[in-house]
């Protein structure tokens, strides 16, 4: 079974039982303490004993905040986009800077954005979208940050079917370059169309809510 990521899932561990809106205020307490000191471009400002350590610090924390709500390893699967966008960065500041300084700072980059992707998945795996709403009230700002929070699992959910959608309806001794990036082509238009449509039903859904106050 494909695994979505940020898709709720229950269960009766303690981060389960935690209230949303302290899970939401941990998030971001993590993602601020984890980037804290900027962006570190050279590889003696990476290798400071400060970053190294918070840096270190975090990433613990988060592997153990993983094991203890329950995520099982393959949690772990959908996260692997991020080594992706690390290898980038790395490729795309190595045009710009030493190659030492370039890997360090991608690497510290990666690892950061790591953190944070793990630390957004145990919420979200723990946490469904009513309690999120729930926890942020009822006003129309609150309802506007939680129709924004709810609407990140939706998108991966959404390329998750559509991209499971087009391997389903592509033989495999069809599956040659050109046919592959035909592919990708039409699952970004699909995906996009598909956001662009909940989008707008939660733009009316917002404001419908809006005028009967």
């Amino acid at each position: 079974m494909a695994v979505t990521m940020f898709a709720y899932r229950k269960g009766s561990t303690l981060l389960h039982r935690m209230g949303a809106k302290l899970k939401i205020l941990g998030l971001i307490a993590l993602c601020i303490i984890t980037f804290a000191g900027g962006n570190c471009d050279t590889y003696t400002a990476v290798m400071s004993i400060g970053i190294i350590m918070r840096t270190a610090l975090c990433l613990i924390v988060t592997i153990a905040l993983f094991a203890a709500s329950g995520c099982s390893r393959t949690s772990f699967k959908p996260v692997k986009f991020v080594l992706i966008i690390g290898a980038l960065m790395i490729l795309f500041r190595v045009f710009n800077q030493p190659i030492k300084d370039a890997l360090a700072a991608g690497l510290l980059y990666t690892i950061r954005f790591l953190i944070t992707a793990i630390a957004a998945q145990i919420i979200f795996e723990t946490t469904s979208p009513l309690e999120i709403k729930e926890s942020l009230g009822k006003s129309s700002p609150a309802l506007a940050v939680a129709l924004a929070i709810n609407f990140i699992p939706q998108v991966f959910a959404t390329w998750n079917r559509v991209h499971t959608a087009a391997m389903a309806r592509t033989p495999k001794h069809k599956k040659g370059l050109i046919r592959s990036i035909h592919i990708v082509y039409c699952e970004i238009q699909a995906f996009f169309s598909c956001l662009l449509y909940q989008a707008e039903i939660k733009r009316k859904a917002l404001l419908n809510r809006s005028s009967l106050q």
